[in-house]
This record gives structure tokens, sequence and C-alpha cells, in this order.
């Protein structure tokens, strides 16, 4: 007699390579100095949240709340910055 066991599909989190694809194609049009670019890909990292998506924001770890808070500084200043036209 065989015994069957079902296995269930594994869920696979895409957040950190996805968070890290857009920082660096975001990294590469910061040094085109093209901030359009900037701004899309760094705003769309932001929607991968790199971290424990299950977590509160105010119940994270100080660093992993100022990383977040740096990251969104630094798309702040890019529109900021294509906004200028600089």
């Amino acid at each position: 007699m065989t015994q069957q066991t079902e296995t269930k599909p594994t869920e696979r989190n895409i957040n950190k390579p996805a968070y890290a694809v857009f920082l660096l194609a975001g990294i590469y049009f910061l040094f085109q100095r093209d901030f359009s670019q900037v701004v899309t890909f760094w705003g769309l990292a932001l929607m991968f949240d790199p971290f424990n998506t299950e977590t509160p924001f105010k119940k994270r770890p100080f660093y992993q709340q100022a990383w977040l808070i740096v990251h969104l500084s630094v798309t702040l200043a890019a529109i900021v910055l294509m906004l200028l036209g600089k």
C-alpha cells in the first residue's frame, strides 16, 4: 500500500527581486540624468516592499522604516528635479 501525500504549490515572493531590479534601473537613469525615468522606476520600486509585507509600518524595525523613508525622500527629490528641468 502506498500513501499519497498532496503537495501544496509554494508561493513565490517576487518583492525583493522586483525591488532590486526597479532600484537598479532607477540608479542607471540617475546617472543618465533622466529624472522622469528615475521617478518612475523608484516609485514603482516602493510598490514592491522588500521587507515583510505583513508587518505594519509602525511595528517594523527602525532601519526598515528609515530605509523606506529615505527611498521615498529621494524619489520626491527626483520629482522636484524633474519639474525644475535640471
